[in-house]
C-alpha cells in the first residue's frame, strides 16, 4: 500500500472482524507483558487485522471509518477511507487528515438527510439514505449510504462506519423513464438539473 496510507493504518489497525462480520475492537488486550495472550495469539490477531485491511482496500463499495465526534465543526473526523472511496470521491489519503465527511457536501446536499443521520446515530440505530454529494473537483455525485457504529467492550461507540456507494447512473436511467412516462415530473427535472449545473462550469473549465 501507498505510503499515505500509514496516515490511517495506525488507528485502523484497531479494528478487527468478528462473528457477524461487522468491524468491531479486538477484544483480546495485547499487553507487552504477554499476559493477557500467548505470542501465537498476538501473531494470529495481527495477522487477521491485516487480512481484513487487504480486504477493506479491495471491496468495490467505498468505506470511511470516523471517530465518534458528532459536536461541533472538528467532528466526526475521518479515521480511514478504502480505496473504492478515493476513487468515488477523488481525493489522496494525505489530503484527508483531520478533515469530516462533510467535504463531500455541497449546494444540492439535502440538510434533513444529514441531521437524520446524525440523530439516527445519537440514538444508536443504522442509517440508510441517499443525496447529493460532491467529487473534489466540484462534481455532483448522488451517494447512497448506510452508516451504523462500532461498539468496543464498552456498551458506547468508538467509531462510526459508513458504506458509501455512487448510485448517479443507475438514478439517471430510472428518472430517465419516469419523464418518459410524465414530461413534467418535478423529481426527475429537479435531478438533471443538478448535473446540469454542473456540465456548463465543467465545459468553461
Amino acid at each position: 500500500m501507498a505510503e499515505a496510507d500509514g496516515v490511517f493504518r495506525e488507528e485502523f489497525a484497531r479494528l478487527n472482524v468478528c462473528r457477524s462480520g461487522n468491524l468491531v475492537t479486538d477484544t483480546v488486550r495485547l499487553s507487552t507483558s504477554g499476559a493477557s495472550a500467548s505470542h501465537k495469539d498476538r501473531t494470529f490477531i495481527m495477522q487477521l487485522k491485516f487480512d481484513w485491511l487487504i480486504v477493506l482496500e479491495n471491496l468495490r463499495r467505498g468505506i470511511m471509518v470516523t471517530d465518534v465526534t458528532l459536536e461541533g465543526p472538528a467532528g466526526p473526523r475521518i479515521i480511514y477511507v478504502n480505496r473504492a472511496w478515493l476513487k468515488m470521491t477523488g481525493y489522496d489519503r494525505g489530503e484527508l487528515a483531520g478533515k469530516t465527511p462533510r467535504i463531500l457536501q455541497g449546494k444540492h446536499t439535502d440538510r434533513a438527510v444529514v441531521s437524520g443521520l446524525k440523530q439516527k446515530l445519537l440514538n444508536r440505530e443504522q442509517f440508510h439514505g441517499q443525496t447529493w454529494n460532491y467529487r473534489k473537483n466540484g462534481e455532483p455525485f448522488l451517494m447512497n449510504w448506510y452508516c451504523y457504529a462500532i461498539y468496543g467492550d464498552r456498551p458506547k461507540p468508538i467509531y462510526y462506519v459508513a458504506e458509501q456507494e455512487d448510485v448517479t447512473e443507475i438514478e439517471s436511467l430510472r428518472m430517465k423513464q419516469r419523464l418518459m412516462i410524465n414530461p413534467h415530473d418535478a423529481d426527475a427535472q429537479a435531478f438533471f438539473a443538478v448535473l446540469k449545473d454542473w456540465k456548463p462550469r465543467k465545459q468553461v473549465a
